[in-house]
């Protein structure tokens, strides 16, 4: 008997309790919010060297990140050592700048600017409130260090709630992933994926670009300053670089500051008067400036974050006001992300469009095919295991002989056993295969392959055959996918697969073997040349093959995976992979040509 649905008053009743939970949960709560944010921007962060070293050595993804955080851990021990010396140096020198910069203001009379009857405007007047303001900023700043350790037992809490939630974040991030999109209806799951990838490229694009648009202008700032004869040039440096985290308003306030600071320091060597050696500051920050917007902004940046000045200015003031520094930091990419949803929610109400037309790869149509809420546009395939029948003759062998443990291991469970073995054992192979040639002689790689393949199941060259169904399949998917075929078997082997199997190498697009690469599979190497083959990003490849190992650098790379149960792996080695097979044949039924009337035009 079936489950009584609610009505439409029961579903609205229950959807607003929830929301005022939720909302009574976060005001609760909302001491969690800020170190939550920091949890999600650090693993965002960390992601970057993670996801390269499982491109780089195919491991899992848990030890990748108890590597990083041994690392991070590490660079945190060694950094009062190595970082923090000179960094006080130059915050100590940026406070001296600072400092002087407020007394000078404090002090400076120059007499009336402007005088209209009884009331007069003087400079002196100005520079003394101006002085005023920047004092408190800078008390703010620099003052009662002491108060940080007021709260030591409620940071130490927040660091290793911080630290834990971030690990799962790292570790998980795909099982999230989709998680989320498989609770979204199969008509939104589309928009969802495209989406949460414009999402993520403009924080992308912020961290990476505005880190590297920090160091760079910081650079710029500092190498003319110095040459110029400007005092306490690496602090300005510093500041100017800090501030780029401040888009807009940010290089506006470390010129300002910049340029008052040479008016009342003057230069070291320079024989020019102070408002001159200002004038020359000033016009050294606005070269900077025009060089950052029209040159380093668009390459290290993009334009997926840029906001009206207007717009950022409001929302780094509203930040301030509500999440302190994290809101000021992160108002620009907040606001761009906003902008991206509201952009959707208005075009989908107007029933347009919302995203722009993914590059065409067909001629005329596009096969509406869905992989974890992906429109799937080519497939890579991994050779044994995938298309290929495994020789599972080291598995026999362990099965027929050690008779002397059939009362504690039966035959079938050392076959297993050695299955499981060949499993672990294949990445290794696949390592000293691709790499033996730099530390030994070819001959001795060569002599000892048909040992190494034994161990890996691969089988020899006069038996590699394909799975049956495998060639039709092939042909069918051809007609409206790009298909490449990656293995870590030499060329020669791979020109045998595609002549027994009856196959046109024209049927690829890219055939990729052990010598087209520098580091075989898992490492990522092959699969960037598929991609450069291809000519697509990630996010339209659907990588298939019978070990995650190999599926894991797939992942790293924002690529769909499909794992097949028909080489080493089972079910259970593929639980973070996007769709698990039987066979590869199977592909059909998630990726058959749809029927004409659902076909569309690019």
């Amino acid at each position: 008997m079936e489950s009584r649905r609610w009505n439409n008053v029961t579903k609205i009743i229950i959807a607003s309790t929830l929301a005022v939970l939720a909302i009574i949960l976060a005001i609760t709560f909302r001491v969690l919010i800020g170190p939550t944010i920091v949890a999600f921007l650090l693993a965002f962060i960390l992601s970057y060297p993670v996801n390269w070293i499982q491109r780089s050595t195919g491991w899992s993804r848990g030890p990748v990140v108890a590597l990083v955080y041994v690392g991070l851990l590490s660079a945190l021990t060694l950094m009062p050592v190595l970082v923090l010396p000179r960094l006080a140096d130059l915050l100590g020198s940026l406070q001296a700048a600072l400092e002087g910069l407020v007394d000078s203001l404090s002090n400076a009379a120059t007499g009336p600017l402007v005088a209209i009857g009884d009331l007069s405007l003087s400079l002196d007047m100005l520079f003394q409130q101006a002085g005023e303001i920047l004092g408190n900023l800078l008390v703010m700043a620099t003052g009662n260090p002491l108060s940080l350790a007021r709260g030591l037992t409620n940071s130490l809490i927040t660091v290793v709630y911080v630290l834990v939630l971030n690990f799962w974040l790292l570790k998980d991030s795909y099982k999230l992933q989709r998680l989320v999109i498989a609770q979204i209806p199969i008509d939104y799951q589309e928009d969802a994926r495209r989406l949460g990838q414009e999402l993520g490229q403009i924080w992308h694009a912020f961290m990476r670009g505005q880190l590297a648009l920090a160091v760079t202008v910081g650079i710029l700032t500092w190498i003319p300053l110095t040459i110029l004869g400007m005092p306490n040039a690496g602090g300005l440096a510093l500041l100017a670089g800090v501030l780029e985290f401040l888009p807009s308003i940010g290089p506006a306030i470390s010129g300002t500051v910049g340029t008052v600071s040479a008016f009342f320091l003057g230069s070291s060597w320079l024989p020019v008067n102070p408002l001159t050696f200002a004038v020359i500051i000033g016009l050294t920050y606005a070269i900077i400036g025009q060089l950052e917007s029209i040159y380093l902004i668009p390459r290290l940046v993009g334009g997926r974050v840029r906001l009206h000045p207007a717009v950022t200015f409001v929302g780094i003031i509203a930040g301030a006001f509500v999440f302190g520094l994290l809101g000021i930091l992160l108002a620009t990419p907040i606001l761009a992300s906003a902008r991206t949803i509201l952009s959707y929610i208005y075009r989908k109400l107007l029933d347009q469009e919302p995203f722009e037309p993914l590059k065409a790869t067909q001629a005329a149509v596009r096969i509406p095919g869905l992989i974890a809420g992906r429109k799937i546009d080519a497939i890579l395939f991994d050779l044994d295991g995938a298309l290929a029948p495994l020789d599972w003759r080291a598995a026999d062998w362990a099965a027929r002989h050690f008779t002397f443990l059939d009362r504690i291991l039966r035959p079938e469970h050392r076959r297993r056993i050695m299955q499981r073995l060949m499993l672990h054992l294949e990445g290794i192979i696949n390592l000293f295969v691709g790499q033996g040639h730099r530390f030994f002689s070819a001959r001795a790689v060569d002599k000892a392959l048909p040992w190494l393949d034994y161990l890996r199941g691969y089988a020899p060259t006069a038996e590699l055959q394909p799975f049956p169904a495998v060639v039709p399949m092939l042909h069918t998917l051809s007609q409206n996918y790009q298909l490449a075929l990656i293995t870590t078997r030499g060329r020669a082997d791979l020109d045998a697969f595609l002549r027994q199997a009856d196959l046109s190498p024209d049927l690829f697009r890219g055939l990729i073997s052990r010598e087209e690469t520098r580091t075989p599979l898992p490492h990522g190497d092959p699969l960037l040349l598929a991609l450069e083959l291809l000519q697509l990003p990630a996010g339209q490849v659907l990588m298939v093959s019978d070990t995650d190992s190999n599926l894991r650098s797939a992942r790293a790379l924002e690529m769909a995976t499909a794992g097949v149960l028909s080489g080493l792996a089972q079910a259970r080695d593929l639980s973070e992979t996007d769709l698990v097979l039987t066979n590869s044949a199977e592909l059909l039924e998630w990726l058959a040509p749809a029927p004409s009337n659902a076909y569309f035009p690019l």
